[in-house]
């Protein structure tokens, strides 16, 4: 016998005793689930209860402050002014602070004071009308439920009254103050019907004078049923548990008295709906289990052996290649079925450790010939307008300014000329923008510029030649066309891990179409007629700090232009040309 059939049939006896247990411990599994949902819905009608009762006692207690406030004690006093303009002005007042009293809570509400002594009443509402009579047979110190009208519609409230004096309540001449606080039925509706979306509940409340509270969606006829079967005489503060039979079906009921309402809160449960698909569920599992396991181990040795272990190893091969171990190779005895799979993995894998080598090389010999004919592109642009210029201001005998004019070329081409270094900080890069815009502000007189960066920036690594391109677009195309001076501005933001820096000038701008135009060809990998300055910048900086990196450019006909660069800074940059990868 091998070893895999004496691991099945010790499998096997040892889920024989666990079907047993199964099957003797399913009774003690329903109690359990009983008790849970006990306890649980135990809980639920008295937080639910509560909920309630908190929100009657806040009622309560702005009889307190109405009372205690100046303007109700003028009405209760009936010391009312007699002029009319005083009187109304009073009476706004009374009225704005009872709405804001109702509006102080979300439950719809209504609070109407009676002062007998002016015959005056005041409301959050509308003014009712003060009746005596009527008044005095509703007086009820406690919440009661009773039919009330709104807007002219019919409606139920809970209601209740506070005298000043309490010998008000026994007779009206002897109040000062009557205050009464109607809370909406439909305040109470909405409150169960929340708590029976959270279950499989049907809530309701009882009063002991017959008065029910259904929620919105409840089965009034299996309500009343309940009410005529069940005893809801719970006068302790605990929940009271009560299990009885309609239609053949268990209901357990649970009922929490509220002393505060007179009323008590019910809910029930079916109790053979809740654990039907539990004992159904059990009774599959004993003819079903023994054989799913059965088979199923039986079928998990197959396939381990055969499948899962020749997988699980070409997996971790493709997740080292995944993670550029391109030297990885597959070892393992397999059988048949895997072993030419096997073999051409391990194929592939040398093939592509071969080619990831040589396209890591080509790419590297490509960006480095992209980056400096890109670079050579940009060198001799101003060249003979220069030496013009020299031979100018020899002519004229300004030898100061010939002087000053070829250091100044000197600087500009021993910077240009170092091909062998292509990257630099912006602060270099500033340095020589710089020195090209003394240049030409020697050669044109009638241009200025300013440079505000943060000092961060200034350590930044960029591109060499990134921004010259930018300040001599901003000269030829925007500020030589125009008549009168012109300024050029060099702002630098940083945003985090972001750089941001644009060049601006006040020069003639860019028409619509234009600029339309011009935004097309920076678009184009190969813009037709060749490469120009702003293309040139935009995809060295593609180049240099890849996705996310972009240069926008924007303008207004007569008012401008604007180019700005946007990049993110990385701690450890890789650099072109001798910095760069070999």
């Amino acid at each position: 016998m091998s070893l895999i059939t004496k691991m099945i049939l010790l499998i096997s006896m040892l889920m024989l005793p666990v079907i047993y247990l199964f099957i003797h411990t399913n009774r003690q599994s329903i109690d359990l689930v009983k008790s849970q949902i006990d306890f649980a819905n135990a809980n639920r009608l008295e937080h639910f209860l509560k909920e309630i009762e908190d929100t009657l006692e806040q009622f309560s207690g702005y009889s307190g402050i109405i009372l205690s406030d100046p303007d109700f004690a003028e009405f209760a006093g009936g010391s009312v002014p007699e002029n009319r303009y005083e009187f109304a002005e009073l009476l706004q007042r009374a009225e704005r602070k009872l709405r804001l009293f109702s509006s102080a809570t979300r439950w719809v509400n209504r609070i109407n004071l009676y002062f007998p002594q002016s015959r005056i009443a005041v409301s959050s509402d509308r003014p009712p009308k003060y009746d005596e009579i009527s008044l005095a047979s509703r007086l009820n110190p406690e919440w009661r439920l009773r039919p009330v009208v709104v807007n002219g519609i019919a409606a139920r409230a809970f209601t209740r009254y506070f005298v000043n004096p309490y010998s008000g309540y026994a007779d009206l001449n002897n109040a000062s103050t009557v205050i009464e606080i109607e809370l909406m039925e439909d305040n109470v509706i909405e409150k169960l019907d929340s708590f029976k979306s959270k279950g499989i509940n049907d809530p309701f409340l009882v009063a002991s004078t017959g008065e029910v509270v259904l929620n919105a969606t409840s089965d009034e006829e299996t309500a009343n049923r309940l009410i005529g079967a069940a005893n809801l005489t719970n006068r302790s503060g605990d929940v009271a548990y009560s299990t009885i039979k309609l239609d053949g079906k268990q209901i357990r009921v649970y009922m929490l008295r509220s002393e505060i309402l007179d009323m008590t809160f019910v809910d029930y449960v079916p109790l053979e709906d809740i654990l039907a698909p539990v004992t159904q569920a059990q009774r599959q599992f004993i003819l079903t289990a023994a054989l799913l396991i059965l088979l199923g181990i039986a079928v998990a040795i197959i396939l381990y052996f055969n499948v899962q272990v020749p997988i699980r190893l070409l997996t971790r091969g493709v997740e080292k290649l995944k993670d550029g171990h391109f030297s990885v190779r597959v070892r393992s005895r397999t059988g048949p079925d895997f072993e030419r799979l096997v073999g051409r993995f391990n194929e592939m894998a040398a093939q592509i450790q071969h080619l990831v080598e040589k396209v890591y090389r080509e790419e590297i010999r490509s960006k480095e010939a992209v980056m400096k004919q890109l670079q050579s592109q940009i060198n001799p642009h101003f060249l003979y307008n220069s030496m013009a210029y020299i031979i100018s201001m020899v002519n004229m005998n300004r030898l100061s300014q010939a002087v000053n004019m070829g250091h100044e070329l000197s600087n500009y081409f021993r910077y240009t000329t170092r091909n062998s270094e292509m990257e630099t900080t912006l602060g270099e890069e500033l340095a020589f923008v710089q020195t090209y815009l003394s240049i030409m502000e020697d050669q044109l007189q009638k241009i200025s510029h300013s440079i505000d960066l943060p000092e961060a920036m200034l350590e930044c690594r960029i591109p060499r030649l990134l921004i010259q391109p930018l300040v001599e677009n901003a000269i030829v195309h925007g500020l030589e066309e125009k008549l009168e001076r012109g300024h050029i501005s060099i702002i630098g933001i940083t945003d985090g891990e972001w750089r941001q820096l644009r060049v601006e000038d006040d020069g003639v701008g860019l028409s619509a179409n234009a600029l339309q135009l011009l935004r097309l060809r920076l678009s184009l990998q190969d813009p037709d007629g060749g490469s120009f300055g702003l293309w040139n910048v935009k995809w060295r900086l593609h180049y240099q700090f890849g996705e996310g990196s972009d240069m926008t450019v924007s303008s207004v006909e007569s008012q401008g232009f604007t180019v700005q660069l946007r990049w993110k800074e990385r701690p450890e940059e890789t650099a072109y040309g001798n910095g760069g990868p070999t």
